[in-house]
């Protein structure tokens, strides 16, 4: 009996799932805090938000050493329930998030690009959709735990899938939002420098990159499920 409990906690501490949820931990903190700062840089509160692109960074760089970690101790396939390929794209995607992430706190935090007051209320809704969009993706990755309890079956799988599917409803929302921002951008272009006119359009990409991602990463848990 001493023999097997002590390569059960061989295999817990090898375990990759309960990184990739200290990982997803670190996305949702990341996102969060992007977030909030993101709705105030829309109202023109600047003068903080180096603050909150050097957080971020800090997040993405411990998210970093957690996937790095994963990736050292990731055991041969014979000990994975789930194919490894999966796992690993799962992991890509998820991290994908902490970089664009990151990306966009720096954009933002090197050039203050005013937001038209016309554009204000859209950028806000879609700053939120998205951030919804990486939320539901963080409780179907969430019930991995449960999934790997279960053997993938029962009603952890179907609620898994349910939060698969709002996160892909999310994702197309944000997406129809991203058009219209982008059309009205185009719109009042007279109005707006060159310059101001391109930072507006990559913001908003960058913006809704975050999403695609979070969308991805459901996809390769849907992949892993499908049995």
């Amino acid at each position: 009996m001493p023999y097997r409990v002590a390569v059960d906690g061989i295999y817990r501490k090898k375990s990759p799932f309960e990184g990739l949820l200290q990982h997803m931990s670190k996305v949702k903190e990341c996102v969060a805090l992007l977030k909030e700062g993101v709705l105030r840089y829309i109202d023109g509160e600047y003068e903080n938000f180096h603050e909150v692109a050097e957080k971020v960074s800090k997040l993405e760089h411990e998210a970093d050493l957690i996937k790095g970690n994963i990736r050292a101790h990731l055991p041969r396939s014979v000990f994975m329930p789930v194919d490894k390929k999966y796992f690993l794209w799962l992991l890509r995607e998820q991290d994908a998030i902490l970089d664009h992430a990151e990306n966009l706190a720096q954009l933002l935090d090197l050039r203050h690009t005013k937001i038209p007051d016309e554009l204000k209320d859209d950028f806000k809704k879609h700053m939120e959709l998205v951030a919804e969009t990486v939320e539901e993706m963080e409780k179907a990755v969430g019930n991995v735990k449960k999934l790997l309890e279960t053997g993938f079956v029962g009603k952890e799988r179907e609620e898994t899938k349910e939060f698969i599917h709002r996160v892909h409803r999310k994702e197309w929302e944000a997406d129809q939002l991203r058009y219209q921002i982008t059309k009205k951008i185009y719109e009042i272009e007279d109005k707006l420098s060159p310059m101001d006119e391109y930072h507006l359009l990559k913001i908003v990409d960058w913006i809704d990159d975050i999403a695609d991602h979070a969308e991805n990463v459901a996809d390769w848990l849907r992949a892993m499920i499908a049995k």
